[in-house]
């Protein structure tokens, strides 16, 4: 079995027919992140209006891209192509493409925004200037300026690896709502609905790779990808430990405060029963704080006495351990699919 049948096989890259191969978009940790900081700070607290506008805005962002997932899902291509979504590699610096379209033939860099307002791009300098109806004006990356450096470092990407693709690229806006003025620009600014028209007059006379050598940059790609971690929440957010609220999410209610009695969890709001509800805890702290959790730490956020207790839920989980007896130290190994850059 060749490297690119393993990965088929191995589930990393899925193979659907005979010639579609999809990297599947999963929803970003950072919104997992911000919404245990959400639901664990008080109501009142100053950032709370701040993770909320950013947990909006992250939501938004997945929201469009799956728009231009959709098109993709339900429209066939007569060519051999892989489509890669979230896909995080290393050239001269890191980089994160929302949809990489690729061929034997060329290559495609997908761009996704969706945003709200009046936007302008404009050139000098680069910059996305979004005005909301109620006049307040906001200032974002320039999307065409971030397509053109992926564009460039992908390029630089396959020629470290001795491959030699055309490398195009285009903006796609999620919504043909949206509404947006450009400055005169070669690159193109679509809706989803016009994407599969754009990648069939793109140049396709004869192949530049042949099966063997596609098959090989296709495991290139899922093997070079390398997901972004986000920083801890409190971290980013200068959020201090003492302002969090501790303990075990009920699973039913949304009350914090449950009790552990007899191998399980139990609500003091609404009496629901559970033996999993630490797990969801447990990400919490690791989403909010990071670094390596002891048992003491555990304990402490989970309101357990017993070390027995905590050493047994920790084990049920898949952590990554250090050290042993009173020194060990667990570690989350954050999920690959729930991973993005944002």
């Amino acid at each position: 079995m060749d490297e690119y049948a393993k990965l088929v096989d191995s589930g990393i890259i899925e193979k659907e027919w005979t010639i579609f191969i999809h990297k599947r978009r999963k929803a970003p940790l950072l919104l997992e992140g911000l919404e245990a900081a959400i639901r664990r700070l008080q109501i009142y607290h100053e950032m709370v209006p701040v993770l909320r506008s950013k947990h909006a805005a992250v939501k938004a962002g997945f929201g469009g891209e799956q728009e231009l997932d959709k098109v993709f899902e339900s429209y066939s291509f007569s060519m051999k192509h892989g489509i890669f979504n979230d896909l995080s590699l290393s050239s001269s610096a890191f980089f994160q493409v929302d949809t990489l379209f690729i061929t034997p033939w060329y290559a495609v860099l997908f761009e996704v925004k969706n945003i709200s307002g009046e936007l302008t791009v404009t050139e000098n300098p680069p910059q996305l200037i979004r005005t909301l109806d109620s006049g307040q004006v906001s200032g974002f990356k320039s999307p065409i300026a971030q397509l053109q450096s992926n564009c460039e470092l992908f390029q630089d990407w396959l020629y470290s690896r001795d491959l030699s693709l055309p490398v195009y690229g285009a903006v796609v806006m999620a919504y043909a709502s949206q509404r947006i003025e450009v400055f005169d620009t070669k690159t193109p600014v679509l809706f989803p609905s016009s994407v599969p028209s754009y990648i069939r007059k793109l140049p396709a006379i004869s192949p530049l790779l042949d099966d063997a050598a596609f098959n090989h940059l296709l495991s290139l790609l899922a093997n070079g990808h390398r997901q972004f971690i986000p920083s801890p929440i409190c971290d980013t957010y200068s959020i201090r430990y003492s302002d969090i609220g501790t303990g075990v999410i009920c699973p039913d209610c949304k009350v914090l405060g449950m009790s552990w009695h007899r191998r399980r969890w139990e609500c003091i709001n609404c009496g629901f029963r559970c033996s999993e509800a630490h797990k969801q805890a447990i990400q919490d702290w690791f989403l909010l704080f990071g670094g390596k959790m002891t048992n003491k730490d555990c304990r402490e956020f989970l309101h357990l006495e017993r070390q027995q207790n905590a050493n047994r839920m920790l084990r049920d989980m898949d952590l990554q351990t250090e050290g042993a007896n009173r020194n060990r130290t667990y570690s989350m190994l954050l999920s690959e699919s729930q991973k993005k850059r944002t």
